[in-house]
């Protein structure tokens, strides 16, 4: 899998690029695509011509990147809301858009606060919070804060 994600790595491949990679590289198989840039994925799907499987990798998009062509979703919500994320995927699969739109509408606020707390920190909180002990996020990651834990709490809540 080819990783685009220029706010970790610091390099930002364009849609020519990846596919000069996909097509060239035979072990490149799949691309995940993290930009957080819709109009990127909907150039890659239609430049690739369909060709090039990809994957979104911004919780925030995942509806738009369904529509835009993604094959599927990384993300570590599945951790915390497994039912809820394959619930949306079989919708988009079904072609239920209105069904997809309520079921990804309904776990939005979750994927924001994941994305802006820091994924690991959130992800092990949320965990430690089912009863599933984690332990901390290694350094330089520091843990949720009391606040924060309390927001998780309470959208965990709603979702269940």
């Amino acid at each position: 899998m080819l990783y685009n994600n220029p706010a970790v790595s610091g390099t930002d491949m364009s849609v020519e690029l990846i596919l000069r990679i996909f097509n060239t590289v035979e072990n490149v198989t799949m691309v995940k695509e993290s930009t957080g840039d819709i109009q990127r994925m909907h150039k890659l799907h239609l430049l690739g011509e369909g060709r090039v499987p990809f994957y979104n990798g911004c919780n925030p998009l995942a509806l738009e990147a369904f529509a835009a062509g993604a094959v599927g979703w990384c993300t570590a919500a599945p951790n915390l809301i497994a039912d809820l994320n394959g619930a949306l995927y079989r919708a988009i699969l079904d072609n239920e858009l209105g069904r997809a739109r309520e079921l990804f509408y309904k776990q939005l606020p979750l994927l924001d606060f994941i994305l802006k707390g820091g994924l690991p920190a959130t992800i092990k909180a949320g965990l430690r919070m089912t009863g599933l002990e984690v332990g901390d996020p290694r350094l330089p990651v520091s843990a949720l804060s009391e606040d924060a834990c309390l927001e998780l709490r309470g959208l965990l809540a709603q979702l269940r």
